[in-house]
């Protein structure tokens, strides 16, 4: 199995609707995509510190093929696209467990 983690920031001017749906959006994607066998999202707590990513995406999938799979399927690369936008930065982690 792979896991496909990242972490994202929204930009300061994306409200909390907006992160909101980025969230909701990519959980739509369980049942859509081959060998993609879990996905949940997880909003950070409120905090004061310098360093906060605004939530995380935490993907179960089948293997290698299907990750790659998962990152070119047209409904993952709309998601994508269309949260770009509202983001400052993320940061990916794939690891084999």
């Amino acid at each position: 199995m792979m896991k496909h983690m990242v972490m994202f920031k929204r930009k300061p001017d994306t409200d909390d609707a907006t992160v909101h749906e980025i969230m909701e959006r990519l959980e739509g994607l369980y049942g859509e995509i081959r060998g993609l066998m879990g996905i949940r999202c997880y909003r950070s707590l409120p905090s004061d510190r310098p360093v906060v990513w605004t939530f995380l995406l935490d993907c179960t999938l089948a293997d290698a093929n299907a990750l790659q799979e998962y990152l070119s399927h047209p409904k993952h690369v709309a998601v994508n696209e269309w949260m770009s936008p509202f983001l400052e930065s993320r940061a990916v982690i794939d690891y084999e467990e």
